[in-house]
């Protein structure tokens, strides 16, 4: 594995049995580096700036991180910490539901993390237990193991894409009102002149719920009982 993949991260141990006794920890140094990127971004995330919240030099940072990519792998890995991971009897939908939701809700709370996770989920051990712990919820379903995985992943990033989705929306909330009028009135245009009969009639069948809570609940059970029929031979 090269030496600047940040999974390396997790095949170090915290603190060895030889030389002092760290200053700071793992723990310290996420939690600083995620205040950064929660008030300001995570642009705004550099080594300099975590080792001056930590009371450090630069130079000492590296003795807990090899890399800026490191240390955002452990800011992932933190907060996947704060799923509340219960075991339940409910039905795998479900289970995977509550998960999503809670996903959303660590998402609109650390802003930075949803970008990330489409593009470097985590391997760190608070990553891994979210996984075993979707992954007993679909236990007993029909489906091959690397699907089930699958399954999980496509859920988060449907997760994902939705709450980006929601933040450009507050960030540009004037700027969206204003394209909305602009789209609705050419979209009617188009649908009185009887070319798209199809797309019409799509558009004026039921409208889709005002509240994203509802919104979101729909897309994602849809997206779990599609995934569900799919593997198990289109039936039920």
């Amino acid at each position: 594995m090269p030496s600047h993949d940040p999974i390396d991260l997790w095949l170090r141990p915290e603190r060895t049995g030889v030389g002092p006794k760290p200053e700071h920890s793992r723990a310290g140094i996420a939690a600083v580096a995620i205040d950064i990127a929660d008030r300001d971004g995570l642009p705004a995330v550099s080594i300099r700036r975590v080792a001056a919240g930590i009371g450090s030099g630069s130079a000492s940072l590296y003795r807990y991180l090899k890399s800026h990519d490191e240390l955002v792998e452990l800011m992932i890995d933190t907060v996947s910490g704060e799923y509340a991971l219960d075991p339940s009897s409910k039905k795998p939908g479900i289970r995977l539901l509550d998960l999503a939701r809670q996903a959303r809700a660590i998402m609109h709370r650390h802003p930075w993390l949803a970008p990330l996770l489409l593009t470097r989920p985590s391997m760190g051990p608070n990553a891994l237990q979210y996984l075993e712990h979707a992954l007993s919820a679909v236990e007993l379903v029909d489906m091959p193991g690397p699907v089930k995985l699958q399954t999980v992943a496509m859920m988060t990033a449907i997760t994902s894409a939705f709450v980006q989705n929601e933040l450009s929306s507050t960030n540009n909330s004037e700027l969206k009102r204003a394209g909305a009028n602009a789209r609705h009135q050419y979209l009617s245009e188009l649908m009185l002149s009887g070319d798209y009969p199809l797309l019409s009639a799509a558009f004026t069948g039921e409208h889709e719920p005002e509240h994203p809570d509802d919104m979101f609940d729909i897309v994602i059970t849809n997206y779990l009982a599609g995934a569900e029929r799919q593997f198990s031979g289109g039936s039920s």
